[in-house]
């Protein structure tokens, strides 16, 4: 994923870049925006010196979008299928397939959350700025 967005706050080797929300976004889904949100802050490495107020290209590495999809989709059709399995070895009747499958369902997205809030923090998963498209008035481009 490459965004175009603007440096609003410098944080130590990282920057806030603002990006804001295009018609595509709604239909894709990999940065989580908010429904009525009309942009949305990335905490992206900031390895080009970029300044509050350059507007900057970020992007994120493809393995992210990976492990993210396959941690989003692929592990809960596996504990949907696990739980299935499982009901139907030693219990047998389909309401206890369903009651397990949610449960699991909902610990998954749990500990997802909490997974994520760690992840947030990664320099490995945090998205990069590659390049400054323009600088603020008076900045001399390196």
């Amino acid at each position: 994923m490459k965004e175009i967005g603007l440096v609003t706050k410098l944080d130590g080797k990282y920057a806030v870049v603002k990006v804001d929300k295009k018609d595509e976004c709604s239909k894709c889904g990999m940065c989580l925006f908010p429904k009525n949100a009309s942009s949305i802050d990335f905490r992206a490495k900031n390895k080009l010196g970029a300044v509050v107020g350059d507007q900057v290209i970020i992007e994120n590495k493809e393995n992210t979008k990976l492990l993210g999809a396959i941690l989003a989709f692929l592990v809960p059709l596996i504990l949907i299928g696990l739980s299935a399995v499982v009901t139907y070895a030693f219990i047998g009747q389909e309401i206890y397939m369903l009651i397990l499958s949610v449960i699991s369902i909902v610990l998954w997205y749990t500990i997802l959350a909490i997974i994520d809030k760690k992840l947030k923090n990664s320099v490995k998963f945090s998205p990069e700025i590659v390049a400054i498209e323009k600088k603020i008035e008076g900045e001399e481009n390196d």
